[in-house]
């Protein structure tokens, strides 16, 4: 099935990244797109990727070896290689394994909010058991 050119602007897609992702497919299959998939890459990994393209290599073709859903991440490491040197490239995780750290910080969050609130559950029930005893000291004190 060819798809006219229209639907690709219709849908903002450019034919080269149908194309990396169809190669991406062939190469790996359906886990690539899978976002349970969580990857780390190694500063060594990096360097090593970064010595590969100036080596002649392209970055779509090291992209897909990887298994990479987007080329533009090797594109980010060879901007930070370029500007600040070796030094800049530092292990890293996965932008999913970003996300799991943001749950784990509104999960903290969360557990934080309802011990606190069971906490106020526990004074109310005091008061609200107190509050007949307290009466009768205060009608006592006031009769004396």
């Amino acid at each position: 099935m060819v798809f006219p050119l229209m639907f690709f602007q219709k849908y903002n897609y450019s034919t080269s990244i149908i194309k990396y992702q169809v190669q991406l497919y062939l190469k790996h299959g359906d886990i690539v797109f899978s976002e349970s998939l969580i990857k780390t890459y190694t500063r060594e990994e990096k360097l090593k990727v970064i010595e590969q393209i100036y080596s002649g290599k392209s970055i779509y073709s090291i992209a897909i070896e990887m298994g990479l859903s987007d080329p533009s991440i090797i594109k980010d490491w060879l901007i930070k290689y370029r500007q600040h040197g070796e030094a800049a490239i530092k292990d890293t995780f996965s932008r999913q394994a970003y996300k799991h750290h943001d749950d784990k910080i509104l999960e903290r969050e969360y557990k934080k909010l309802l011990e606190d609130l069971e906490r106020t559950k526990a004074e109310n029930e005091y008061l609200k058991k107190s509050f007949p005893q307290i009466l009768k000291r205060s009608k006592q004190s006031s009769k004396k």
